[in-house]
């Protein structure tokens, strides 16, 4: 057993399963997010001026005297990232409800984890030859989104990750696995921003393409070597055919994941805590669709190198949050963390909104450090509602949601952003950060309706017998019930205790 010692602290190196995946996917995608919204504007700006005028574009005196120019640019290169958004977005989500959060239930878990890095691959090569060949039509970027849209993309990939992982951790320290997992993207958004503008500023298209494809394969190779196909042990029921097995009867179990009755509140909270996870999304969307033209523009004036350093030290100090602040805090409940983490998430998106200097953008990096606690929270939560064999069809849904949520907040801010240079640039980040504090509410709810609970946790299967969670903790148990649910799956509840979900 491979073993890091460090003081009284370990960690088992066989505990590494998916992470690399999701580290090398999230590289690549980070450096395709302004990579890729750079390419779109240099490429609207040539085609509809000049390479000079382009060039000059980028001097803050010049775009204060070529306002109406440089609004124009603007608002196409987000009316572009918005079609790219949809054409991505719709097939993913379409895939993952039909096909891949099932196959992982059905058949195993590691196809799921293989095809988007594949899709990003081959999406990333597309974009690539498009920079090659600057004549191109604007026009054929949507065929790289296509080809990732159909491998499941950034949405299946998270539904594999998260769903294999829940699969395999022990419930006691699930919310902080979770956490790891979560930073893994934040610490590929530190490498991959912090780099994208230097790599930009100092190469050119083709190169930054031509490293994220690299990326991706990387990813894809490892999860063929490496992961194990894990599976729930599920079996088609005799009598039913195939096409209802992997279509119709995936959606439908699905939606059963929210729906189907289950003990206590537990409907109601898997609900709530969606709602909380849909305007996360909602919230990351703005940033992503926004951020860089609002940098770019004046008073900020941001080159490709600033933003790049700028969302880099962001996600560094988010990630490290997670791999360091949210292990130390396993014996707070999980709201607790929620709660944490809304607050500095809508604190540092107020500052955004109203940052007309560098400076005071830059305090973001510390003010919205814990902003990756609520994201981990509301994952490990929804997986401690349902048994082991539902984990790929809720993160399945989850996913689905996530795409549906993402695609109409491109709609949102991407319609809203232009039309709100004329009297408040910001004004898209104060929208989202007044959604955070309805969230923050939710999770506050949360907090006060579940505090007499113990231990939210599922147990699953036969991996922990009734007796065996008596012995364990009979300290402060008062009641183990037990359910079986309508799809056979024996789950028992624990209540009776101090402090968690």
């Amino acid at each position: 057993m491979a073993v890091i010692r460090c003081g009284r602290r370990q960690f088992d190196l066989n505990l590494i399963t998916v992470e690399p995946v999701l580290f090398l996917y999230m590289i690549g995608s980070f450096l395709t997010y302004p990579t890729f919204q750079a390419f779109v504007f240099d490429k609207i700006c040539i085609d509809s001026y000049n390479k000079t005028f382009c060039t000059s574009l980028q001097n803050k005196t010049f775009q204060e005297d070529h306002k109406t120019e440089e609004d124009y640019v603007q608002s196409q290169t987000s009316y572009w990232i918005l079609k790219k958004n949809v054409v991505e977005l719709v097939p993913s989500c379409l895939l993952v409800l039909f096909l891949l959060g099932s196959w992982g239930d059905k058949v195993g878990r590691k196809l799921p984890v293989i095809l988007p890095s594949l899709g990003a691959t081959l999406s990333s090569i597309v974009n690539l030859l498009l920079s090659i060949y600057p004549s191109s039509k604007v026009e054929y970027v949507l065929i790289g989104a296509v080809v990732n849209g159909l491998s499941g993309g950034f949405p299946a990939l998270l539904m594999s990750v998260y769903s294999y992982v829940t699969h395999i951790a022990d419930p006691a320290n699930k919310t902080m696995r979770i956490g790891i997992l979560e930073s893994m993207t934040f610490f590929a958004a530190t490498v991959g921003v912090f780099v994208s503008g230097v790599m930009l500023d100092n190469t050119s298209f083709v190169f930054v393409f031509a490293f994220i494809s690299g990326s991706s394969f990387l990813g894809m190779l490892y999860a063929i070597i490496r992961l194990e196909n894990i599976t729930a042990n599920t079996t088609r029921p005799e009598g039913e055919g195939i096409c209802t097995y992997w279509c119709l009867s995936s959606i439908k179990e699905s939606g059963r994941c929210v729906m189907k009755t289950r003990q206590g509140k537990r409907n109601v909270y898997i609900f709530l805590v969606l709602i909380i996870f849909i305007i996360l999304v909602i919230g990351t969307s703005c940033e992503i669709d926004v951020l860089l033209l609002y940098t770019r523009r004046a008073p900020l004036s941001w080159s490709q190198t600033r933003f790049g350093y700028y969302k880099g030290l962001e996600n560094f100090t988010r990630s490290l949050t997670l791999v360091t602040v949210l292990p130390l805090c396993r014996k707070l409940r999980d709201t607790t963390l929620g709660l944490w983490g809304l607050a500095s998430k809508i604190i540092g998106l107020v500052v955004i909104g109203f940052s007309t200097q560098t400076w005071l953008t830059f305090l973001v990096v510390i003010f919205a450090m814990f902003q990756g606690f609520p994201a981990a929270v509301v994952r490990s939560l929804m997986s401690s509602m349902v048994s082991k064999g539902e984990q790929g069809r809720l993160f399945g849904l989850v996913a689905a949601v996530e795409s549906v949520a993402s695609l109409l907040a491109s709609l949102l801010f991407n319609q809203l952003y232009p039309a709100s240079l004329a009297f408040f640039p910001g004004f898209s980040f104060l929208l989202a950060a007044g959604l955070c504090v309805i969230a923050a509410a939710i999770m506050l709810w949360l907090h006060l309706d579940q505090r007499s609970l113990v231990d939210y946790n599922i147990l699953q299967d036969d991996q922990t017998d009734t007796d065996s969670v008596n012995r364990q903790s009979n300290s402060c148990v008062t009641v183990v019930s037990e359910d079986l649910g309508e799809d056979g799956v024996k789950t028992s509840q624990v209540t009776g205790g101090p402090d968690q979900i």
